[in-house]
């Protein structure tokens, strides 16, 4: 008997038919004349752009401005509670919204009362009451016990002509602004609205991380941008948490102390004083005049002073409260975060509100900051400098003594 043949293995499967893999897509790079040309249309473009919509930049950056403010309190918000951040940033916007809503209704048309009233009386001052204490001091010579002082060689009538020919086109435009602050309160309200609703999208988006507000990626030079980024966020971190509060308390200061002197359009001053403390030097010495003259020309003056005594002891005590946050509280929290020459900021100041009008005058010092430290990483880098950091002074933030006083208390006071 046959023994069985066992089965023969089945039949392996076919290899498929060997299929060339398609190699890796490839971009082919732009030649040196196609990036000149497509870099000079992306400028061209972005600066028809900035003209075009020039309306708009204003409140974008305030809409920024305000988002970057109010990022930490978010974070802290969210620390602390068991929302999540989308509920956070509502629920903090909520709350700005019924603040504004508050001080609008309890204020706004004092404000607009007392704007009013300063220009009639500085735009009185400038055009009538100053040329002729002019004109009397040209005709009429002083005598001062044994001192004469004879002003009658001066040509007082061009001073008074020039002056008048230079100041009357402001004067004009901020009478045009605060005859039309009542008049245009739906608009006033339609940006405010346009920019808190922007400012919360960008927090809303940008989580706890601060960095994710602007988010920019470049290949080869992603470690440039975030040493960039940093040396940024420190100038604009210094500026806005550091220096606007300063000049804030300042005017808070400055707006009780001359309502508890007997000062009229107390409010508007308080405000002037803050946008002051943004111009070095300047700023607070025109500040100074217009409160005097303000003084001069109110009718009443309190504790039976007469209104050069008035003046003298007002502007002597804001000049006091000057001096003391610029000696002790100014260089406690900010030393030499900014780094920028005064004459700098002053002369950016000037160029910047001609450019962008109060706003631009306002952000002068970290702008210019900014600038020189743009314009020194790119010439390091058209000098072929290997660290093209080298020589910037290391990144540092405004410090607040009183902080943590402030937080040891308040978790005594929680304990009990």
């Amino acid at each position: 008997m046959k023994a069985p043949t066992p089965s023969s293995p089945a039949a392996s499967p076919e290899p498929p038919p060997n299929r060339e893999t398609p190699p890796p897509s490839s971009s082919p790079p732009w030649s040196p004349t196609t990036k000149l040309i497509v870099g000079l249309t992306l400028v061209a473009l972005l600066f028809g752009a900035l003209i075009y919509f020039r309306a708009y930049i204003v409140p974008l950056a305030l809409a920024f401005i305000l988002a970057y403010l109010l990022h930490p309190v978010a974070a802290w918000l969210d620390r602390h509670t068991p929302l999540p951040w989308r509920a956070v940033v509502a629920l903090l916007y909520l709350a700005l919204v019924l603040l504004l809503l508050g001080v609008l209704t309890l204020s706004g048309l004092a404000l607009v009362q007392q704007a009013q009233s300063l220009y009639t009386v500085v735009s009185d001052f400038l055009l009538t009451t100053l040329p002729s204490w002019l004109s009397v001091l040209q005709t009429h010579p002083f005598v001062l016990g044994p001192f004469t002082l004879d002003f009658t060689r001066f040509d007082f009538n061009t001073l008074s002509q020039n002056l008048l020919t230079s100041v009357q086109p402001l004067l004009g435009q901020l009478g045009s602004l605060i005859s039309g602050l009542a008049s245009r309160t739906l608009q006033a309200l339609g940006w405010t609205a346009f920019v808190l609703l922007v400012s919360y999208f960008l927090l809303a988006e940008a989580g706890q991380v601060s960095v994710a507000l602007v988010r920019v990626e470049i290949p080869d030079y992603q470690a440039d941008l975030e040493r960039m980024g940093r040396e940024l966020g420190r100038i604009w971190n210094a500026f806005l948490r550091g220096q606007l509060m300063i000049a804030l308390m300042v005017g808070l200061v400055n707006g009780v102390l001359l309502g508890a002197l007997g000062v009229r359009n107390a409010l508007v001053l308080a405000m002037l004083v803050v946008a002051g403390r943004f111009v070095p030097y300047l700023g607070p010495l025109v500040v100074y005049i217009i409160t005097g003259v303000v003084i001069l020309l109110q009718p009443q003056h309190p504790w039976g002073m007469t209104a050069l005594q008035h003046v003298l002891v007002v502007v002597g005590s804001m000049m006091f409260v000057d001096q003391v946050f610029d000696s002790v509280v100014v260089p406690q929290m900010m030393g030499d975060v900014l780094g920028v020459h005064p004459a700098a900021v002053l002369v950016g100041a000037l160029v910047l509100a001609r450019l962008v009008g109060i706003l631009g005058l306002l952000l002068a010092a970290p702008t210019v900051a900014s600038l020189r430290l743009i314009g020194h990483y790119i010439l390091a880098k058209l000098a072929d400098h290997p660290n093209p950091w080298e020589g910037l002074q290391p990144a540092s933030s405004p410090t607040w003594p009183l902080l943590p006083s402030l937080v040891k208390l308040w978790r005594r006071l929680r304990r009990r």
